[in-house]
C-alpha cells in the first residue's frame, strides 16, 4: 500500500500541518536538535465484535517537546487527526512522561495519545 494515500499517510500529514518534524516509529532528532517533534506509530490489532474479520487498529501519536506541552496543544492535535484520518480517540487515561535531554539540564515532556480505527466484515479497505 501506498504510505501517502493510507491511513499512515494521512496521520503523517495532518503532524507536519503544525510545523514540527514528523518521525514514524521512532526518533531520529540528534541531541544537538530542537527535540520539538511527533513520532507515531502502529500500537496493536485486536479482534472486536461477533465476526471473525472485525478488528479494532490502534495508533499512537506521541507529542515531544522541550520543557513542556503548550496547553491545549493536545486537544489540538487530537481535533486535527479526528478530522483528517476518521480515527477515534481511545477512551483511556494519556498519560506524561519526562525525560532529561541527553547532555543537559533540560526537562523534555512527552505524551502519548492513543487513536482507534475500526475495520468490520473484513473490510479491509476502510
Amino acid at each position: 500500500m501506498n504510505k501517502t494515500i493510507g491511513i499512515l499517510g494521512k496521520i503523517q500529514k495532518t503532524l507536519e500541518s503544525f510545523s514540527y518534524p514528523v518521525y514514524y516509529g521512532r526518533s531520529f532528532a540528534k541531541n544537538d536538535d530542537d527535540w520539538n517533534y511527533f513520532v507515531f506509530n502502529r500500537y496493536y490489532i485486536e479482534k472486536s465484535g461477533k465476526s471473525n474479520c472485525d478488528f479494532n487498529y490502534h495508533y499512537q501519536i506521541h507529542i515531544i517537546m522541550e520543557d513542556y506541552i503548550p496547553e491545549g496543544f493536545e486537544q489540538e492535535v487530537i481535533k486535527a487527526i479526528q478530522e483528517n484520518t476518521n480515527l477515534k480517540l481511545v477512551d483511556s487515561s494519556m498519560n506524561f512522561n519526562y525525560a532529561t535531554k541527553s547532555g543537559t539540564d533540560m526537562v523534555v515532556e512527552m505524551l502519548t495519545i492513543e487513536f482507534t480505527k475500526p475495520v468490520r466484515g473484513c473490510n479491509l479497505n476502510g
